[in-house]
């Protein structure tokens, strides 16, 4: 696989991933919903030593739920971009599918916290489309 690239609405973080992501998914968590503002959160789990600050690395907030083991998020400080961010166990790297420039050669693999679903996530293949 090629290196993947991505960044932030600005353009003021970028980020490059070498090496193949772990894993891609979709989560429905209600933590995930309120993060995103969207139905679920398409992440990509990659390796922290795969992902690498190309720019921007200072213009990076994070924030950890205190209520929680692990959740956390980063943002751009400058457009408010959700970036990718390390687990707090220093793990994986989670990876919002939505910032990158570049097309993985892999899809969603799966959706976690499907319990916890919006009531109103349909499958988007139900709605009609425009270009």
């Amino acid at each position: 696989m090629s290196t993947l690239h991505g960044s932030c609405l600005c353009g003021s973080v970028t980020y490059r991933i070498d090496g193949r992501p772990l894993d891609f998914v979709l989560c429905h968590c209600g933590r995930c919903r309120k993060v995103t503002g969207s139905s679920f959160a398409a992440n990509l789990i990659a390796r922290p030593e795969d992902v690498s600050w190309t720019a921007g690395e200072a213009d990076i907030l994070r924030w950890d739920l205190p209520t929680a083991r692990s959740f956390a998020a980063s943002t751009c400080r400058v457009c408010g971009t959700p970036v990718p961010h390390v687990t707090r166990n220093g793990q994986f790297m989670i990876v919002p599918a939505g910032t990158l420039d570049s097309t993985p050669d892999t899809k969603p693999a799966r959706q976690i916290f499907t319990a916890s679903k919006a009531a109103w996530c349909i499958d988007v293949a139900d709605l009609p489309s425009e270009p």
